[in-house]
């Protein structure tokens, strides 16, 4: 389902067999007026010429690749040709990410006023270019920018759409490595709902954010596609006694001024930015001790939740246990689970600390915080470490994921993999796309579909091929992004099968087939 462009996110708990199912679920700095096209179709915006203002600056625009030449309105400069892409070219959202650059790091500071609700934020952006450019794109939804420099030298700037747009003084070539800083402020929006959007979301201690798939560009500038994974930093400055997390390890907490403390975080893994934490509150932050493996675990839980952590701190560690030698070593450094003031029934992947509803999560241990524990940690590995190359491909995510709950059920004893995926092939409505395509981005095709697909391919290659093509995956994509494609050369490569016609009716076909094939049968 869509609306206005976006993704309706559905939360509920359905019923699978034992009841087992999660559905996971522009202001300018200047007065130029909003003039960018879109081209739905490929990685090519052409913008209009809007008068040169205060904080902008003119532009004429021709595609990156065929047309004439691009040329700039302003500084007079003979033609050349350049690329100015506000696009990376994603069908379900051809207005995010810039194929022109390559983000290494978002040094990000917040400073959090909850009288006004707003941040007033500074970015900045360590970045290299992908190709010729003498423009910088990143995605700013409704975003009040006040300043923009690069390497040091103040810069005009266009605030467009949802687009900022930085005039470099001249083109620069592929392989240039930039810094871009970038003041401006982010007005929370109070009324925004999760079931129709993305972002944050304010409570009355705080808040929270769920940003999949577009939501960190509604409170920060950012390249707002999982193709282009970086790491961050993150300074959030929030009044006492109110604690700030986000992604990573706490490097300090200090006084900033009177009555507020600035929380410093360190990301220094590769991540996509729907993955980013966001969360302000009555927090404790607890220390959970290792897994087996090494993996640190640190929780972070709202008031009154601490309590629930022993329990749901046990069941995490048996999973690690059971899902490593799936799926191969955990991908990152640490793992956690926040407990928020969230929407109950959702859950979220949040790299290295998943985010869960207190009203999930509520200190009682059955099926459903079982279900819930492992979803979010599977998508460490499927979604998080190997994230998307396109949002057509969130099977890769979700059905991963939903899987990897099925193999948890059983392994704790509330039914069987064979069962569950036998009542999800029942129930999946004829309608809504191919699981490689499907038409709704978080529905029960991406999610069951996609489990199914992993079912039938379990049952074609058998289980030694099958899961050494999961690890395969895993550690051959790790902090990257892929494609259903990619997915079939390494099963392909692992298996020594030609598994066309396989993906082609399980993956490709609009509808799918009514029964499982057989152990072993022909791709």
């Amino acid at each position: 389902m869509q609306r206005d462009g976006r993704p309706v996110r559905r939360v509920a708990v359905v019923g699978v067999s034992l009841g087992l199912h999660l559905a996971l679920i522009g202001c300018s700095g200047s007065s130029a007026p909003r003039v960018v096209d879109i081209d739905p179709v490929g990685p090519t915006v052409i913008p209009t010429a809007p008068p040169p203002t205060e904080g902008s600056t003119s532009v004429t625009v021709a595609p990156s690749s065929g047309g004439p030449p691009a040329t700039t309105g302003s500084s007079g400069r003979d033609r050349e040709e350049v690329s100015r892409s506000l696009s990376v070219g994603d069908r379900r959202f051809p207005g995010l990410g810039s194929a022109d650059l390559d983000v290494g790091h978002y040094d990000v500071a917040l400073d959090y006023d909850p009288v006004a609700r707003v941040f007033d934020g500074t970015v900045t952006v360590s970045l290299t270019t992908t190709t010729t450019t003498d423009q910088l794109a990143f995605d700013a939804e409704s975003l009040d920018v006040g300043s923009v420099a690069v390497d040091g030298t103040s810069r005009p700037f266009l605030t467009a759409d949802r687009e900022l747009l930085i005039t470099l003084p001249t083109a620069v070539a592929a392989g240039t490595e930039l810094v871009v800083d970038i003041d401006y402020r982010a007005e929370l929006d109070t009324t925004r709902r999760f079931a129709d959007d993305a972002g944050v979301f304010v409570t009355a201690g705080g808040f929270w954010s769920v940003n999949e798939p577009d939501g960190t560009s509604t409170w920060m500038p950012t390249n707002d596609h999982p193709t282009d994974k970086a790491t961050w930093t993150f300074v959030l400055t929030v009044p006492d006694p109110a604690v700030a997390i986000a992604n990573g390890e706490l490097v300090s907490s200090e006084s900033a001024s009177p009555g507020t403390t600035a929380w410093t975080w360190e990301q220094t893994e590769p991540m996509a930015s729907y993955l980013t934490l966001l969360l302000v509150g009555d927090y404790d932050l607890v220390d959970a001790g290792t897994t087996a493996s090494g993996v640190e675990l640190h929780h972070a839980a709202i008031d009154g939740s601490t309590s629930s952590l022993d329990a749901y701190t046990e069941v995490t560690l048996e999973q690690f246990e059971f899902f490593e030698p799936l799926f191969g070593p955990y991908p990152f450094d640490r793992y956690g689970l926040a407990i928020t003031d969230s929407t109950p029934g959702l859950a979220m992947e949040t790299q290295g600390l998943s985010l869960f509803s207190s009203g999930d999560l509520d200190g009682s241990l059955g099926a459903l915080q079982h279900l819930l524990l492992a979803h979010e940690l599977a998508h460490q590995w499927f979604g998080d470490a190997v994230s998307p190359a396109t949002w057509d491909d969130i099977w890769l995510n979700e059905g991963f994921a939903t899987y990897a709950q099925w193999l948890w059920l059983d392994e704790a004893g509330f039914g069987t993999v064979d069962e569950f995926a036998a009542d999800a092939l029942a129930a999946l409505p004829d309608a809504g796309g191919p699981v490689g395509r499907p038409d709704e981005l978080f529905g029960a095709v991406a999610y069951e579909g996609g489990a199914i697909v992993l079912h039938a391919m379990r049952s074609v290659l058998g289980d030694e091929a099958f899961f050494e093509g999961l690890r395969t995956w895993s550690a051959e994509h790790a902090d990257g992004a892929a494609t259903t494609a990619d997915l079939r050369a390494t099963f392909e490569r692992v298996s020594g099968r030609d598994l066309k016609g396989f993906f082609d009716t399980w993956v490709a076909a609009e509808q799918r087939p009514d029964r499982y094939p057989d152990p072993e049968s022909p791709a």
